[in-house]
């Protein structure tokens, strides 16, 4: 077998593992090597997971199938037994399958094939396989339930229509017309989670301090969960409108690292100054594990409670566990009346999607929010906005005001 450079250590123990279902004779050290330090950590984690998954079920196989080079044949039979329900598993999804297919693709690049020949994920059969279970179960994806502002957010009917120009004159009966009423599903729902209802449940101990500051920057900023778990103090800075910037070196979309710099509310200072204070952090990760030890006092029946901060940031589950013990929280003391499962819809990408819609529901176009959050394109940010979209296009606008004047008449 080919003297293998250093691959990421989790891939190459996993493919060393399995080395009967891999042809390594095509395997460059200086690719493999190059290949490894261009992938992003989640990028890793997600081709490792994948690829255990298609190794696995290689090994079933009666004969075992080659796993690299992978035959059509084989991806075709994978793809057919990933989207099939099963008494331990659920059917995967499209989305699910598109990534595991690409996960493939770029194994079998790092070992050096698809240079000289098709790549097995590229042949007719499992495009048609793949597009015949979208047909099947359809593609569209559950959209992680938004976490919009709250009250705080400015009436509707005050507002231009998305993508007008912010200084233009309001059309008569228009949407910023003050005498019009507001297209539906700008506002956010009544009762519905937002982000004032979870910071209302926030209490002033250490742990309410530490979740009201995740919040409220999480939202300002519309962070990805790796952007706000790996934020640190020196990241943070306050201007002397009471405001602040914080520096994200790396992203999503910026594995090169330049760098981008995004605005905090005075408010969201306030809360990051006090959880900071509090917790005496002073560097490092801002936003960290508690520990709360118990043991009793002096008198009987006394019960002491201690915090111990732990010393690395916070994991993406740890985000989605205070997310949803908020949220909870919220409900239990009335700040907020949603409906079923609300809670259980909630995602640490709830904050983003919040925040997008919310600059949709405020009249900025695509381009612009795109800009402010990062996102790869204005498609990806307006494709989080659709339901908005359909309550406040052309359509809505005109067809509200023709029935309103009836309405009058």
């Amino acid at each position: 077998m080919t003297e293998l450079a250093p691959l990421p250590s989790s891939l190459e123990l996993v493919l060393s593992a399995h080395s009967r279902l891999v042809d390594w004779s095509k395997a460059q050290p200086l690719a493999i090597e190059a290949a490894a330090e261009a992938m992003a950590p989640a990028t890793k984690a997600a081709i490792v997971a994948d690829l255990k998954c298609f190794l696995r079920w290689c090994l079933l196989q009666r004969p075992i199938a080659t796993a690299v080079p992978a035959s059509p044949e084989t991806l075709v039979l994978y793809l057919r037994w990933l989207a099939r329900v099963t008494e331990t598993r659920a059917a995967a999804k499209p989305a699910t399958l598109a990534r595991r297919l690409a996960s493939i693709a770029r194994v079998h690049r790092i070992l050096g094939f698809g240079d000289s020949e098709a790549l097995p994920t590229q042949a007719g059969m499992v495009r048609d396989t793949l597009k015949g279970i979208r047909r099947k179960v359809g593609v569209r994806q559950r959209q992680a339930a938004p976490l919009r502002l709250g009250r705080a957010m400015p009436e509707p009917g005050t507002l231009p229509a998305p993508g007008a120009p912010s200084s233009a004159e309001p059309e008569p009966g228009g949407q910023g017309d003050p005498g019009s009423q507001p297209a539906p599903g700008l506002r956010p729902e009544p009762g519905g989670l937002t982000i004032e209802s979870l910071l209302a449940a926030c209490g002033d101990d250490l742990v309410g301090l530490r979740d009201a500051a995740l919040c409220s920057m999480a939202y300002d900023a519309g962070l990805r969960v790796s952007e706000l778990v790996a934020a640190t103090v020196a990241d943070l800075r306050r201007l002397a409108d009471g405001s602040g910037r914080l520096t994200i070196p790396r992203s999503k979309t910026d594995q090169e690292g330049e760098g981008a710099i995004v605005w905090l509310s005075a408010e969201t200072m306030d809360r990051l100054s006090a959880w900071l204070t509090a917790s005496a952090i002073a560097d490092g990760p801002v936003f960290r594990r508690i520990n709360i030890l118990t043991h009793n006092g002096a008198e009987e029946g006394e019960t002491i409670l201690r915090h111990h901060i732990g010393a690395h940031g916070l994991t993406r589950q740890g985000v989605v566990v205070i997310l949803r013990r908020r949220a909870a929280a919220a409900i239990a003391d009335g700040h907020a009346e949603p409906g079923e499962g609300a809670v259980a819809a909630l995602s640490a990408h709830s904050f983003r999607v919040g925040l997008t819609q919310d600059l949709f529901a405020a009249g900025e176009d695509g381009a612009g929010i795109a800009l402010a959050l990062r996102w790869s394109s204005p498609t990806t940010a307006l494709g989080y906005a659709r339901e908005l979209a359909a309550g406040s296009n052309a359509a809505a606008r005109v067809i509200g005001r023709m029935r309103r004047g009836e309405a009058k008449a």
